[in-house]
């Protein structure tokens, strides 16, 4: 039998990040599936419960499933957003939502600045 000498401490680090990075990779996947098509799916589930709450007698119990439906979906779209921003910030990655959200505030600021300075 042929012995496999141990992981050093920097290859253990660099599996570390490879297995951090591919969860951030499918957390940001799955962060703009959820945004895509979670909005839509509150806006059909609505339709669907207003025409069965007109159409049937069980008014308060489609009224509550509604709710419910909306709640969960909400929770789904903050739980995706929190683990992206957890991998995120783990491995200090700069993404193109950050870049514009930056371009944005220094836009303000400068117009701050000029009307100080006026």
């Amino acid at each position: 039998m042929s012995d496999i000498p141990p992981l050093s401490q920097r290859e253990q680090e660099h599996l570390t990040y490879l297995n951090v990075y591919m969860l951030y990779n499918e957390a940001k996947d799955k962060r703009l599936k959820y945004k895509r098509f979670g909005a839509l799916f509150i806006i059909i589930s609505g339709l669907v419960f207003l025409a069965l709450m007109f159409s049937l007698e069980s008014k308060i119990e489609l009224l509550c499933l509604w709710i419910i439906t909306i709640i969960y979906c909400v929770t789904m779209m903050i739980r995706a957003d929190y683990k992206y921003c957890l991998y995120k910030n783990m491995l200090g990655v700069c993404d193109e939502f950050d870049l514009s959200e930056l371009d944005e505030g220094d836009d303000e600021d400068d117009c701050n600045i000029q009307n100080i300075s006026e």
